[in-house]
């Protein structure tokens, strides 16, 4: 996962670490960009300015030598927008026409209004759940359809968020992704990301049972805070003339 300065909804990642064989790492160099298996271009809160950044560093590169080469490219969202020929923005940079990467027959431009769904589709045989957050709309101009952004070759591009929470498709995916690397991949029976999630979104509960005292929470909730607690400043509230 190429680290972006400004990447968000970097969880979409978090269910490729529970298949077994999957290790996921976030990186930010050419060498490490080259030497992945599958390179995944996440969400950003500012798809020109960390467009520039990849230019920067040269990761723009490392990509193009990838796509050349066969090796798996996901672009999500941001990452996604970034792949297309061009970007036309004059909402969020506000740089107006900007060259993309180029590595999918995609354009972009910028809406005023941020768009906000949560589409379902099938894919590779699975249902796919998913959720959308952007002001960039992505038009395919060619490739192969994929949720409802494209394909070509080794590179994949989509809008859509969480997609890769849905096990089946995930499965799906990395089984044909690691064919592409030259991997074998043998999904793991039984592998659940909600019931990863689940499990640690139960140990976090236990922790706050065990080391906070609930009844003081509780009682601050309905009550509010006690009166002359002291402050730490610079919290102290003000008074007049102090």
């Amino acid at each position: 996962v190429v680290r972006l300065p400004l990447i968000s909804n970097f969880t979409d990642m978090d269910a490729l670490a529970v298949e077994p064989g999957v290790e996921v790492s976030f990186v930010d160099s050419a060498a490490a960009v080259e030497q992945a298996d599958l390179v995944i271009l996440p969400g950003t809160r500012a798809t020109v300015a960390d467009l520039n950044w990849l230019r920067r560093r040269g990761l723009h590169a490392a990509l193009a030598r990838r796509a050349a080469a066969g090796k798996p490219i996901l672009g999500v969202c941001g990452g996604y927008q970034m792949l297309a020929e061009a970007i036309d923005d004059e909402v969020e940079s506000r740089a107006g026409q900007v060259t993309g990467l180029g590595l999918l027959p995609a354009t972009v431009h910028f809406g005023a209004e941020k768009i906000l769904r949560r589409p379902t589709a099938r894919a590779y045989g699975h249902d796919v759940v998913a959720y959308e957050i952007h002001h960039g709309i992505v038009e395919p101009h060619g490739g192969e359809p994929f949720l409802d952004g494209c394909r070509h070759r080794s590179v994949w591009g989509t809008t859509w968020h969480g997609v890769l929470e849905n096990d089946g498709f995930r499965q799906a995916f990395l089984t044909e992704v690691a064919a592409v690397a030259g991997r074998n991949f043998v999904p793991a029976p039984g592998s659940s990301f909600a019931a990863a999630r689940q499990e640690r979104l139960d140990a976090l509960g236990d922790l706050v049972a065990d080391h906070l005292d609930i009844d003081a929470v509780h009682r601050l909730l309905e009550h509010g805070t006690p009166t002359g607690l002291p402050f730490i400043p610079p919290g102290a509230p003000t008074t007049p003339g102090g």
